[in-house]
């Protein structure tokens, strides 16, 4: 792949280029895009703190930050960009002007160049680190006319959303929901109580191979998702082995998916001989250290230990099957898919989208254990390895 480098001289320009850096619209965000040498080589998203927040949560927050940064191999300049919903008019300076002022500090203090602090709000642009910045900042209208919108190559360009829309599910036919609801209480009752890991795997394996399932689903056209399918996959999907290993197969392909089943199997086996709780099971084996290679693997992408990048080209049509099952399925079977596409974006560096969905997992089931899960994991800022490596191909701007 060629690097695409985009040039920009001015700090409108540089603001019109920020959205594709990120991949969505920001909203009520800020964006850190990061720098090696003159080139950028990432930006990543944070919540915006309280404006009235003490310093001292402000410095610690900033610390975290930079230090996330610091994960970045080669960074050596950053520049903050605020997107608020409030106008410049009416605050004093630029909205969040105390926070970027500690942001800022801490930045240097670890060794990085700020080439500049920028804002854009309500009603105007402006940078931090500009004493002559007009009252109400300078007009959006710059941002929106740069010549950086036609400069980018239509192969690169990509269609942008703001972080809410990434989490809405698509309209479907009120119909087919209700044929679907019916279909997969069906299955549902041929596995009678099947709700533990062994059962289901054994009537999942005589119904349809799940690792043969995930990888065909890859393929279906969500929009003429066809009913048995849709029932089957949702079927699959409620039980935790199954899911988790559709959820990495689509991120990481076949031989990863038929490992995890493997594993699956093997774990269903001795949890059926001796009637031990699954996670017993791994706990034990752990402590003797008798987990297989594969158990490792596998728990070490669930938690995104490892440099290896899932393919956004199997995640990317995975998320839109996903978010037509969910919005087809009844709503207790909401969770496992609700999951599955938390974590997948998360994998795609997403993390905001991915606690949309977590949220809206734990509305339906407070108890979902592998919502509990992400959730955990999204709250601590926790992100995967591989978002911190760097592919030998990186597109870079600058």
């Amino acid at each position: 792949m060629n690097r695409t480098i985009v040039k920009t001289r001015e700090a409108h320009d540089f603001l019109a280029l920020v959205p594709q850096l990120a991949g969505f619209l920001p909203e009520k965000s800020l964006v850190l895009v990061a720098f090696r040498g003159n080139r950028t080589c990432g930006a990543m998203r944070f919540n915006l703190p309280d404006p009235a927040a003490p310093e001292k949560v402000l410095k610690r927050i900033a610390t975290t930050l930079v230090g996330t940064l610091c994960k970045i191999p080669d960074v050596d300049a950053l520049v903050p960009v605020v997107y608020s919903d409030e106008n410049i008019v009416a605050v004093a300076g630029l909205p969040q002007e105390r926070f970027v002022e500690v942001l800022c500090a801490r930045a240097r203090l670890s060794g990085f160049l700020l080439r500049d602090a920028l804002c854009v709000a309500a009603d105007g642009w402006g940078s931090y680190f500009d004493p002559d910045c007009p009252a109400g900042g300078h007009p959006l209208r710059a941002i929106a006319a740069s010549e950086v919108h036609r400069a980018i190559p239509d192969e690169v360009r990509r269609d942008l959303a703001t972080l809410q829309s990434r989490a809405d599910l698509p309209v479907v036919d009120p119909s087919m929901r209700e044929r679907l609801g019916r279909r997969l209480a069906r299955y549902q009752r041929l596995g009678g109580q099947a709700g533990t890991m062994p059962e289901l795997l054994e009537l999942a394996g005589d119904i349809l191979d799940p690792v043969v399932a995930a990888e065909a689903a890859l393929g279906f056209d969500p929009q003429n998702l066809g009913l048995d399918d849709a029932a089957a996959l949702l079927f699959l999907m409620q039980g935790p082995a199954c899911r988790d290993q559709m959820m990495l197969q689509f991120a990481f392909g076949e031989t990863v998916g038929r490992n995890t089943h493997c594993l699956n199997l093997r774990y269903a086996i001795l949890q059926r001989a001796t009637g031990r709780s699954l996670d017993d099971i791994i706990a034990e084996e752990q402590s003797d250290g008798l987990d297989s290679p594969h158990s490792r693997v596998t728990s070490d992408l669930m938690l995104g230990l490892g440099r290896e990048r899932p393919d956004p080209e199997r995640i990317e049509p995975a998320i839109r099957l996903l978010k037509v099952l969910v919005a087809l399925a009844p709503r207790t079977a909401r969770p496992a898919p609700l999951c599955m596409l938390a974590w997948l974006s998360w994998a795609m560096g997403r993390g905001s989208v991915a606690g949309i969905f977590v949220d809206q997992a734990l509305a339906i089931d407070r108890q979902y254990g592998m919502a509990e899960l992400l959730h955990t994991v999204f709250g601590s800022g926790h992100l995967p390895d591989w978002a911190f490596a760097v592919p030998p191909d990186e597109p870079e701007n600058a």
